[in-house]
């Protein structure tokens, strides 16, 4: 077998290569009624910010060591780990939903109604620390030679074939807004998030994307 008949092989045996836009994020809910009104507005949040998310990143984890001499051997020794932030980035639609949901996270952590922001009382973090996953997916998967469809509209199966979760995360900085005079230009938002430690999930998570 040649080295591209392999090459093929490996691809095509691991569902294809991984794309950077086949993605998902599971943002925790944060709801802004009760009962079923705010179930549907949450529901239709989620699929909202998933749709308007453009970048994001599954972190990494850096493991520290202290340098360790036994005789004349020179041994690394770990000591703990290090994992960076992890940042976000969306397009918004006119009415800033992205801006308005992260917004709405920080007020868990400490009251920033008009009047109040200049009270100095927090919150504990069991009251705004939430759990994020971050999903890599896979190619869509095919039905026979087509996918399926309801009438006009395509349905593209993915499944998450790596999920990775942010353990009690909260955002920490969010980003600016910036706004020019440029007639095609359009606004975008990042926010970066902190989180105690990440851990990996089970995959297999279905998501749908829509052809029209």
């Amino acid at each position: 077998m040649s080295s591209v008949d392999r090459l093929k092989l490996a691809i095509s045996t691991g569902l294809g290569l991984a794309r950077t836009n086949k993605f998902l994020i599971t943002l925790p809910e944060i709801r802004s009624g009760t009962g079923i009104l705010g179930a549907i507005t949450g529901a239709l949040g989620t699929t909202q910010r998933n749709i308007l998310c453009t970048n994001a990143t599954i972190p990494g984890k850096q493991i520290l060591t202290h340098e360790r001499r036994i005789g004349i051997e020179q041994q690394k020794v770990m000591y703990g780990y290090a994992m960076d932030d992890v940042t976000l980035q969306f397009m918004e639609t006119s009415n800033l939903p992205i801006r308005n949901y992260f917004e709405k996270w920080i007020s868990t952590m400490h009251d920033t109604s008009p009047g109040n922001q200049d009270k100095n009382v927090v919150n504990y973090p069991t009251e705004y620390a939430k759990r994020v996953t971050i999903h890599q997916l896979s190619n869509p998967i095919p039905f026979g030679r087509n996918n399926f469809s309801i009438g006009p509209i395509g349905l593209n199966p993915q499944i998450s074939t790596y999920s990775c979760a942010l353990v009690d995360a909260y955002p920490t900085t969010l980003g600016p807004i910036e706004y020019s005079n440029e007639q095609d230009g359009f606004v975008t938002f990042s926010v970066q998030l902190s989180y105690r430690f990440w851990e990996r999930v089970p995959a297999g998570q279905l998501s749908l994307g829509f052809n029209l």
